[in-house]
């Protein structure tokens, strides 16, 4: 049977009559196979259906990575209703924001949770559903196939709101078809593969593993809501996976983990994305693996835009974030929106089918007048067409009129044996407008102060406008999205701080 495009659920169907003993979702509790999953997918449906949901209404999911998630999203789905994830970090006020913005008719949660509320937005009376019982729900109807329409908005997924509230991103089913080929493709991703979500699947990057599933990929889930190094080696190895998905810290704490060594691990590929990879770190993994590490880019506004691919030379793997999508188009420009020529570092801007037309709600969306999304990141295209993020425009310091990057800054003190992370941001000055300070987190047992972190970028040879002027040790670095470090926290606390 060949699947029709633009409905996921299409694509489970037609895995469940080709390799219906195959393996679809992976988990502690409870493991499916692409018939079971099919079986499940058709009794949540009816579920949902008998609970009052309709073609058109939003639906909350509140879930770590469990079982029930990956049900109740094509569940969803397979109704003509919107699926709207949300993050397990919100609070109860952001959770009420969230769903009154959205006008969600339910929110599913498991039974007994502190944001066990459902509401019905225009439509009193649609009843709380726990998601044990809509997961286990037993129905003899067939589940109810809609006509394919590319332009149904299917998914509400929080932006990072970074700089206020987050807003919400209006995807449909033609701008997941069109990342499911781009992200799959180039990872290699087949039937047979087992995919494990680092990150949560509430979220963009752990939220692309759930595309794996097309492929007749078996998704792996983690369970445990707090990623934790040893958790996820034991879970990757008990499960075979054949690609690992998440955030650079993820693969950095892998790293530093004890258990590592004791660890059978088979992944083909580790996918990251959501902040810079250092490249030793990088090569370190895969010395350690053999699992070839792929970075991709894009954002929760405008899309995804490309992907590395396992067969990219090393230094393209680790130094760049891959080549842009068939499907789409990358430009890099000037202050005034003009093309630069490869090489050139500019702002980083992409048009394509990843791109959401509009946000929920509003009139607009994230590409501007001139018709292209603007990234807000400093990067440029190699002569080869690999593009290289190279940091953030609202992230550089101006010291004495000089730009500093902190993320090259961040990467030289890196290679210090006693540094495990850092950030480097700028702290006010009356005389120079900024001067630079780095938050360090030690490695255990290690003593780091400025005057040591001078000594070596002075080895290393770094101009010296670039070194650290302040030092703070913190404990970890603080993150405002999956692998996203809180720069705006730390600026905050910089101004804050006595030295």
């Amino acid at each position: 049977m060949r699947p029709e495009p633009y409905l996921p659920v299409t694509y489970l169907q037609a895995n469940a009559e080709a390799t219906p003993n195959a393996p679809a979702v992976i988990d502690a509790e409870r493991s499916l196979t692409f018939r079971e999953l099919h079986q499940t997918v058709e009794g949540a449906a009816d579920a949902l259906r008998v609970n009052g949901l309709r073609p058109g209404d939003v639906a909350a999911v509140h879930l770590p990575n469990v079982w029930e998630h990956v049900v109740l999203e094509l569940a969803i789905g397979a109704l003509g209703a919107v699926v709207m994830p949300l993050p397990l970090t919100l609070g109860q006020a952001e959770l009420r924001e969230m769903l009154t913005r959205s006008r969600a008719a339910l929110l599913l949660v498991p039974q007994g949770t502190e944001h066990a509320v459902a509401i019905a937005a225009g439509r009193p009376g649609v009843p709380q559903l726990d998601t044990r019982e809509a997961c286990r729900h037993r129905s003899l109807r067939r589940l109810p196939m809609l006509a394919p329409d590319p332009a149904r908005v299917v998914e509400i997924a929080l932006t990072s709101g970074t700089t206020g509230l987050p807003k919400l991103a209006s995807l449909t089913a033609g701008l997941k078809q069109a990342t499911f080929e781009g992200f799959t493709s180039r990872l290699d991703v087949q039937a047979g593969d087992r995919v494990l979500a680092m990150s949560p699947l509430m979220q963009g990057i752990g939220g692309m593993c759930l595309l794996c599933l097309r492929k007749g990929a078996a998704l792996v889930m983690l369970r445990e809501p707090r990623f934790t190094a040893e958790h996820t080696l034991r879970v990757a190895a008990e499960s075979g996976a054949t690609h690992l998905v998440g955030v650079p810290t993820n693969v950095i704490r892998m790293l530093d983990s004890p258990e590592l060594d004791h660890t059978p691990l088979t992944p083909r590929v580790t996918a990251v994305a959501g902040a810079p990879m250092p490249p030793d770190a990088a090569r370190h993994w895969e010395e350690k693996t053999g699992s070839k590490v792929c970075i991709f880019y894009g954002s929760m506004d405008a899309g995804q835009l490309s992907v590395a691919s396992p067969a990219d030379p090393p230094d393209k793997r680790w130094g760049s974030v891959g080549r842009p999508h068939d499907s789409c188009e990358a430009m890099i420009c000037d202050p005034e929106g003009r093309p630069l020529p490869a090489g050139e570092i500019g702002e980083v801007c992409m048009r394509g089918p990843t791109v959401q037309e509009r946000y929920w709600g509003e009139s607009t969306g994230p590409l501007g007048p001139d018709g292209w999304a603007h990234m807000g990141d400093l990067g440029f295209l190699d002569e080869e067409g690999y593009l290289h993020v190279v940091g953030r425009l609202k992230d550089i310091l101006i010291r004495g009129g000089t730009n500093i990057n902190p993320y090259e800054v961040e990467a030289a003190l890196r290679d210090h044996p006693a540094i495990a992370d850092v950030c480097v941001v700028g702290k006010s000055d009356r005389e120079l407008g900024e001067r630079v300070m780095a938050f360090v987190v030690a490695r255990a047992g290690a003593g780091v102060d400025l005057a040591a972190l001078r000594d070596f970028m002075a080895v290393r040879q770094i101009a010296r406008y670039k070194w650290p002027e302040f030092v703070e040790l913190v404990d970890e670095i603080p993150l405002s999205g999956p692998g996203k470090v809180n720069r705006r926290a730390l600026r905050e606390r910089a101004e804050s701080s006595p030295c």
